[in-house]
């Protein structure tokens, strides 16, 4: 006998789990949370430690195929969130498509490594206060400003986006003087002399390093992209749903073009083995061509972008733990909000946790720094190849669901062969990473962590006997 109760398809358990979040930002907004997100201490302070380790041929490189692999688990992840806009979504989305485990896993996971990031960019802020003002504590720093990024999380959602919009464009400004006062200077305008492009010849060539050098810095370089995948966080709050993909388009071409034509500009102006953790290479260019006065400024606006990105971090982490409690994966008091609709109680332990970069004022600051990168990028390798696999399994679920691909309003091209490729090119990622000692750190730290946490998870839910809330059984 039929059922006369209609089974639902996977779009529908998602979309009806993930609600609750008011849906009040911009579609301008959503795309400089993503791109604001990202650029930052990734590109104004880690690029030194790209440049320096594997010389000016190198670090184009490795920034480009960070930026093609980004733009595979973007594309992948746009088709998702287009079809299934939900705040916290990449957790939504593997436990729907993999299993309640793998979503368990990978939603602690982003959060864990978004904690991080905002650890990072408060370290890394008081890196380059150190540079402005030398004599200060780094341990003030720290507390003023972690109470400061915790402060404009309380905000709605649609105040919240107005405040970063403009607080990223400022970054797209850096970035777009940056690139216009570095021609002028390689070309010579304005001057007696121009610079031109001797380092790129000088000091050994364009691979000093060779390949070596190339695999010794992709997780630096990958680094520099994390962030990206913010844009999903925000699907669930984007006034008009249907510029979702308008949003995810521009805010990976903007990054892509941003950070190669930064990179190609820095690396004229300042010889790879003058790069180093200890200030923003982009500080040092101008040092180096006598322009201390454009390097205090750089350094001040820099600051700027490292708390505005640590900022995105602290938005999204908020939202991820809201949607594990919203799935029954984390407490669920984290997915009470305010009268703003701010997810308060998850805002509260992802600062907590956040607070961790404390540790920075007894080790030094640029370890501690470095050491952060590598664990965000093993992070971010698991998750990224887990969204490829979503994408594929959830494609094949649309279709076998009845689902049309034309009615998609993003669409995955050359489905599979992208969401392959981007699992392959992360595994390729992993292997090149182990083959370093130092990075290896990061990945034999976290590849035991993540597997715990998703053993444990199977664990207790087959002697709980516990069904995840969205499959149905």
């Amino acid at each position: 006998m039929e059922s006369s109760v209609q089974k639902k398809t996977s779009v529908q358990r998602v979309m009806e789990t993930g609600s609750g979040l008011k849906k009040t930002m911009k579609t301008r907004d959503a795309i400089m949370v993503g791109v604001g997100g990202t650029i930052g201490t990734g590109l104004f302070l880690s690029s030194g430690d790209v440049l320096s380790g594997a010389g000016p041929g190198g670090a184009i490189l490795a920034y480009i195929i960070g930026g093609f692999i980004i733009w595979l688990m973007t594309s992948c992840l746009g088709e998702m969130c287009t079809a299934m806009p939900i705040s916290g979504s990449v957790q939504a989305y593997a436990t729907e498509f993999i299993n309640p485990a793998m979503g368990f896993t990978i939603g602690w996971v982003n959060w864990l490594g978004g904690a991080i990031t905002i650890t990072c960019q408060i370290v890394a802020s008081a890196i380059i206060m150190k540079n402005i003002i030398p004599s200060s504590p780094t341990i003030l720093w720290v507390i003023v400003f972690s109470i400061l990024l915790t402060g404009v999380n309380f905000f709605n959602v649609k105040q919240y986006g107005n405040v970063s919009f403009w607080l990223a464009s400022l970054k797209l400004v850096l970035a777009a003087v940056f690139i216009i006062v570095g021609i002028a200077m390689i070309l010579g305008f304005g001057s007696t002399s121009s610079v031109g492009f001797s380092n790129y010849t000088n000091n050994g060539g364009l691979f000093p390093l060779g390949l070596a050098g190339v695999g010794a810095v992709m997780l630096s370089a990958f680094y520099a992209f994390g962030g990206t995948e913010m844009i999903a966080a925000t699907a669930g709050e984007i006034e008009r749903e249907e510029d979702i993909p308008k949003a995810v388009n521009w805010t990976i071409f903007l990054l892509i073009g941003v950070y190669i034509l930064c990179m190609c500009v820095l690396i004229a102006l300042l010889p790879w083995n003058k790069a180093d953790l200890n200030g923003s290479p982009f500080a040092y260019a101008f040092q180096h061509a006598g322009l201390h006065g454009a390097a205090l400024v750089v350094n001040i606006i820099v600051l700027t972008s490292a708390l505005t990105s640590g900022n995105y971090f602290v938005y999204a982490c908020s939202r991820y733990l809201w949607s594990l409690s919203k799935f029954k994966q984390a407490p669920r008091f984290c997915s009470k909000t305010n009268k703003n609709g701010v997810p308060v109680y998850a805002l509260g332990i992802s600062m907590a946790f956040a607070l961790l970069g404390v540790v920075s004022q007894f080790v030094a600051e640029d370890t501690v720094y470095l050491f952060l990168i590598y664990l965000i990028g093993g992070c971010n390798i698991f998750m990224y190849s887990v969204i490829c696999i979503c994408q594929y399994k959830f494609r094949k679920r649309y279709t076998a669901e009845g689902g049309r691909v034309e009615d998609l309003k993003y669409k995955v091209p050359a489905y599979p062969l992208i969401p392959i490729l981007g699992v392959a090119s992360f595994i390729g990622m992993l292997i090149i990473t182990l083959m370093d000692p130092g990075e290896a750190i990061a990945i034999y730290i976290c590849a035991p962590c993540y597997l715990a946490i998703y053993v444990g998870f199977k664990i207790y839910t087959k002697k709980k006997n516990v069904k995840s809330i969205n499959i149905d059984m």
